[in-house]
């Protein structure tokens, strides 16, 4: 099906380019931002010809913060305040659409595949779905010729946009720690309050993470844990349903290529499944040897009884959110009233202390560990 075009937009001579919303939008993308907390979630297509004939291509996806004035959304604010973009265009030669293998539905049992927090781990350039090694891996050069210094010329290719596949998988959003006497609690949100990096692919067998896109919308539910601990540390996960789908390009001169993309669509329990899932243990967070480790800076003193909790500002980014497709998708997470990490300190003897993972404990610290 044609996705509803917001607007175009023809580069300039250094290939910058950009698009203003019109002050009003039309009725039904104003109906989108709505449901999404006032975010415009938009796929930005860029086409255009090399000398030789063939189509390059990129995909971006962007937030646009349309809630204003008294409307403004948490989420509007922070896609306003998104950094400006690159896309990359590469040579865009797959002339039939792929098959995806098929993927089940997510285990909540299973064990997330990296167990560390994206501070500690980064996604690869590139990854390739079938697992071969993508050392090497040049999306410019087709057939021995390198497109990599072209200067595409200008073509406007009409978009068919479909699903060529779903599948809902266990996604961690965030983390809970407690140690010593203390007792961990963390809340999510089903508004998804999130932004996960989005992989595209011009071949659909070598991906790269490229844009981010929000989803918070807005359905009055939420899930999470409280009590745990004393001496534990997990990971927290909730089911997500993703879409791979396939952008045809029907550009000039009857050629029709294609390129791909994974994104998420909205929380989704399957039938008989839990509404969320502990994820892998991150208790090397913690503890004297982490603390010791800490800057000083970012530390505070969580007297006896007392409990701290965190509301505002964005959690540590999970590079390795999530696998799906055999392809490992990033996510960040939104703390607000409706989303949040608390350590709540016993009555133990001993001071129990709590400092943040990027930041003091005020002032966005992202994850709170404890000692």
């Amino acid at each position: 099906m044609a996705p509803t075009v917001v607007g175009t937009a023809t580069t300039a001579a250094d290939g910058s380019w950009s698009y203003t919303l019109p002050a009003t939008l039309p009725s039904g993308l104003q109906a989108l931002a709505d449901a999404n907390g006032g975010v415009l979630a938009v796929q930005a297509e860029v086409t255009g010809t090399a000398p030789d004939g063939t189509v390059m291509s990129g995909s971006d996806y962007v937030d646009a913060g349309v809630a204003t004035g008294a409307a403004t959304t948490d989420g509007s604010a922070a896609a306003r305040q998104e950094t400006p973009d690159t896309i990359q265009v590469h040579p865009a030669t797959s002339t039939n659409a792929i098959t995806p293998a098929v993927t089940p539905d997510g285990d909540p049992a299973a064990q997330d595949s990296s167990p560390v927090p994206a501070d500690d781990a980064v996604l690869p350039q590139w990854q390739a779905t079938d697992g071969s090694s993508t050392t090497g891996y040049n999306p410019d050069v087709v057939g021995g010729v390198n497109y990599a210094g072209v200067t595409p010329q200008v073509a406007t290719c009409g978009v068919n946009d479909r699903v060529l596949a779903t599948s809902v998988q266990y996604t961690t959003v965030g983390e809970g720690h407690a140690y010593y006497d203390a007792t961990a609690a963390f809340e999510y949100s089903t508004t998804l309050s999130s932004t996960w990096g989005i992989a595209t692919s011009i071949d659909g067998k070598y991906w790269s993470i490229k844009g981010k896109i929000s989803r918070k919308t807005s359905m009055g539910r939420a899930t999470g844990f409280t009590g745990k601990g004393p001496y534990w540390a997990q990971q927290f996960r909730v089911p997500i349903q993703y879409q791979e789908r396939d952008h045809e390009l029907l550009c000039p001169n009857n050629r029709i290529v294609h390129n791909y993309s994974i994104v998420p669509i909205k929380y989704l329990v399957p039938a008989g499944k839990p509404v969320s899932a502990f994820g892998s243990d991150v208790s090397s967070h913690d503890g004297y040897n982490a603390y010791s480790r800490s800057n000083s800076s970012y530390r505070a003193v969580l007297s006896r009884g007392m409990y701290y909790t965190v509301n505002a500002g964005t959690s540590v980014t999970y590079s390795f959110a999530v696998k799906v497709f055999n392809v490992e998708l990033s996510l960040d997470t939104d703390f607000n009233s409706n989303h949040f990490q608390k350590i709540t300190a016993g009555n133990g003897a001993q001071e129990h202390d709590i400092w943040g993972a990027k930041g003091p404990v005020w002032s966005n610290p992202g994850v709170l560990y404890s000692y």
